[in-house]
């Protein structure tokens, strides 16, 4: 639309980790493509109007499709969670029998999920990505973060493996599936990769550090101001326990104490993702960057009723925030 790159806002699109519930996420941005579509009456896709896609678990599974060749729309991906879903996430009789919840091995066989990741992905590299990634899984091997970052598989001899090792390692989330094996040059044995929610659920504040450590490709040297950050969830209201059933419990209690998933998960997961959107909020709205939360989670446990209700407006696609949007775009990325 004759913008020139270095015109525009640096635009970053991160998605939660959430398993199943990833299909919220993708009917959200689906509902972004649609609007942009109506506004601009062209063919809209998330890739044209963001630089950097940021992602974990089932974030990082999203992010990778969405940026893989051929380019497909957000809403192509929805029958990952309808069609693919209840496969991924099937035990048989005699799973439930010889590993009852799970604590004689993962609770799914990596089967179903490697199919159905080949099947959306395809067999392209990382390097083949239509625009920045930063995928989030964690090395046990190593006891680290790891990040698959597009830029790094472009660089002579850089790690560049099939974009779908990317998903297996990023959505291995402990107790429900297999550590994925990575084979990085110059080491001896695999590196045992799990889900990055172990520390980063939401993955807002790592995608704003690398877009700030941005030195060669355009746009570079960028500031907080330089950025606009929509950052999605996938909507879930935590249930939580009273003083009375946390107290008592021990190792037990704390993995299956109650709820859908063991209580230590969740509360790691879902506080790390609820800091995360805190964090990313402070640094953007007090340095005049701009950022967009949807949907929002059930706010911040320590808040004040004042200030939930406030945190909340703040945290969905509101009118500002599309007033803000509006502002700022939309305009298509070079």
């Amino acid at each position: 639309m004759g913008t020139k790159e270095s015109d525009l806002p640096f635009r970053i699109l991160c998605v939660d980790g959430g398993g199943i519930r990833g299909l919220i996420s993708v009917r959200v941005i689906a509902e972004i493509e649609k609007r942009l579509a109506t506004r601009t009456g062209e063919k809209a896709r998330a890739t044209d109007y963001f630089h950097l896609f940021s992602g974990t678990s089932t974030g990082g599974l999203i992010v990778l499709a969405l940026t893989a060749p051929p380019n497909i729309e957000a809403a192509q991906l929805a029958s990952f969670y309808t069609r693919d879903g209840p496969k991924i996430f099937d035990r048989s009789l005699l799973s439930e029998v010889t590993n009852p919840r799970g604590v004689a091995g993962p609770l799914y066989g990596l089967g179903p999920l490697r199919e159905a990741v080949e099947t959306n992905l395809g067999t392209s590299k990382l390097s083949d990505a239509k625009r920045d990634l930063l995928v989030c899984a964690y090395d046990m091997t190593k006891r680290e973060p790891f990040f698959f970052k597009r830029w790094k598989a472009r660089e002579p001899g850089g790690f560049d493996p099939p974009i779908s090792d990317a998903a297996l390692a990023t959505s291995a989330a402990p107790t429900y599936f297999p550590s994925h094996g990575i084979e990085l040059p110059g080491d001896a044995d695999e590196r045992a990769l799990v889900d990055g929610g172990v520390f980063a659920a939401n993955p807002v504040i790592a995608a704003i550090a690398e877009a700030l450590g941005r030195a060669e490709d355009e746009p570079a040297a960028l500031s907080l101001e330089d950025l606009f950050v929509v950052s999605i969830g996938t909507g879930r209201f935590e249930a939580g326990f009273s003083q009375k059933q946390v107290s008592g419990w021990g190792a037990l209690g704390w993995v299956a104490g109650g709820g859908s998933e063991p209580p230590i998960l969740s509360a790691m997961l879902g506080g790390s993702s609820d800091g995360a959107d805190y964090w990313a909020h402070m640094l953007l709205t007090t340095r005049r960057g701009k950022s967009c939360r949807a949907p929002p989670r059930s706010g911040m446990a320590n808040a004040t009723s004042a200030s939930r209700s406030s945190w909340k407006s703040r945290s969905r696609w509101t009118t500002p925030a599309r007033r803000r949007w509006d502002a700022w775009g939309p305009k298509r990325t070079a």
